[in-house]
């Protein structure tokens, strides 16, 4: 395979990977790296996107600590929502979402509200596609993250919390 970049050979090895769509505490193994070692470029590429978040948002739902803004936001994006569709089936205002999903100055979803955007994360059917913008704004904040090793197995991947 060659580099889009500059054209040369890529190789290819299998890595660990940390910070996955923004999720400080995920860790993900088995990670295909193509590099160029010519330019430095890399590639990633995850098998199985699918599942792979499906673990990542069944991971979140159960989990203890309070939701960060960015697993608010992934959780969000994985159930295909936008922030005016989730505040329509939460019944709050539009700029309620938009304040527990920022980062300088996150709003406390609150415990009814969070039990709530857990169980249609365990409960209901997500979106069939995963475009990347719909990762990319996902964001850090002081609460605790999810902490969680991700493993590719024959039969899709496995969680260690």
């Amino acid at each position: 395979m060659k580099c889009l970049q500059c054209g040369g050979k890529m190789t290819v090895r299998h890595e660990t990977r940390r910070a996955y769509a923004g999720l400080e505490g995920v860790i993900i193994e088995g990670v295909q790296v193509r590099h160029c070692p010519d330019c430095g470029e890399e590639e990633l590429s995850y098998s199985n996107v699918e599942q792979l978040h499906a673990q990542l948002a069944l991971q979140l739902a159960r989990k203890e600590a309070a939701l960060t803004p960015r697993e608010i936001r992934f959780l969000r994006s994985w159930l295909g929502l936008s922030s005016t569709d989730l505040a329509k089936r939460m019944g709050v205002a539009k700029e309620t979402v938009s304040r527990w999903e920022r980062l300088d100055k996150p709003l406390s979803m609150g415990a009814t509200a969070e039990r709530l955007l857990r169980l249609m994360a365990v409960h209901e059917r997500p979106v069939e596609e995963y475009p990347l913008e719909r990762l990319e704004h996902v964001a850090t904040s002081k609460p605790a993250p999810l902490r969680v090793r991700l493993k590719p197995r024959k039969q899709g991947w496995s969680a260690e919390v």
